[in-house]
């Protein structure tokens, strides 16, 4: 499949679509254990806290991410992202990530969490994952974060026109993202940050 730019559209994606995206896409694009319950993810939304962006090919989906941006927090986070089966391998992927920041607009970065290979079940996966991070122009901090029963690096996609920021600025303004979406003692007891020299932070 030979896929063009100018032959895909965003737009954000309304309640029921994101009902419907949940259980048809998204129950099959990622484990259950990485899922989180469909109840939190719309009432994010309705909090003005996240939103869900739809790519559309025509009227046909081809994609989805879910952005986590709490009022008064600097950078969005990329929650979920997956291209549905049928738009995959042509590198839309790829192409939709280094698009993003022109659809942030209010962010001055995009932080993303990848999984740590040295500590993922499937280490090559991992890999792969933080190659295509890399090459859409995602910035690896350095620094690694222990969320739940995972390990995640935090990478950075800057937003063009946006001040430049540290990578500990990066981890701060993702610390006031869990600040603002979960309470404070489930992010102090599930969310930890360690700087490059395996340091405890934040």
């Amino acid at each position: 499949m030979t896929l063009q730019k100018t032959a895909y559209t965003w737009r954000r994606l309304t309640a029921p679509e994101v009902t419907e995206v949940y259980l048809n896409e998204m129950r099959r694009d990622f484990p259950a254990g990485e899922l989180k319950p469909l109840s939190m993810i719309l009432a994010s939304e309705a909090e003005g806290m996240a939103h869900t962006w739809g790519v559309f090919d025509g009227d046909k989906l081809a994609a989805y991410l879910l952005m986590v941006q709490p009022e008064g927090v600097a950078v969005s986070q990329l929650d979920y992202f997956a291209v549905v089966p049928q738009y995959r391998a042509g590198g839309l992927g790829a192409q939709l990530l280094a698009a993003l920041p022109e659809y942030e607009k209010a962010a001055q970065a995009i932080i993303i969490e990848s999984e740590c290979p040295e500590k993922a079940e499937d280490e090559a996966m991992a890999v792969r994952r933080l190659g295509f991070y890399a090459r859409c122009g995602a910035r690896d901090t350095g620094y690694t974060e222990h969320l739940f029963d995972a390990w995640f690096r935090v990478l950075v996609l800057p937003c063009p026109g946006a001040p430049e920021q540290t990578a500990l600025d990066t981890v701060n303004a993702l610390v006031d993202c869990y600040k603002h979406t979960i309470s404070e003692g489930e992010w102090r007891k599930y969310v930890q940050f360690y700087a490059p020299d395996g340091s405890s932070c934040c």
